[in-house]
């Protein structure tokens, strides 16, 4: 996997993790093409643009504020997109609320569209 997939997909988890909501938008500003999206089984409809995401993950964040997102593992990458893995559940914990695995399509050495698994 390239050093920029690694870095991007990381950088979005940060983003998920941070509280702080004008370093939260200045990072998705930095990590997401301006239409950039995200869907999941639980979404009816993509999330799309920077403040759509960032909506979601206050939405995320209010929902289990001691819980934070890990990258378990990089699967791989080809062709600008990746896959990896990763948790949801409280720091050191051994429940998780969640698990899944992303897709993750690039463009421009940004973030495009990120389609989740949720486990």
């Amino acid at each position: 996997m390239n050093k920029e997939s690694v870095e991007l997909i990381h950088g979005y988890i940060e983003a998920i993790n941070e509280r702080d909501g004008a370093r939260r938008r200045s990072m998705l500003d930095e990590l997401f093409t301006h239409d950039g999206s995200y869907i999941d089984q639980n979404l009816t409809e993509p999330l799309v643009g920077r403040e759509a995401i960032d909506v979601s993950m206050v939405e995320m964040q209010e929902l289990a504020p001691d819980d934070y997102f890990t990258v378990v593992s990089l699967l791989g990458a080809h062709n600008d997109m990746a896959l990896f893995t990763w948790r949801w559940g409280t720091p050191g914990g051994a429940m998780s609320r969640a698990t899944g695995t992303d897709t993750v399509l690039f463009r421009d050495g940004r973030i495009h569209r990120i389609l989740g698994f949720i486990n």
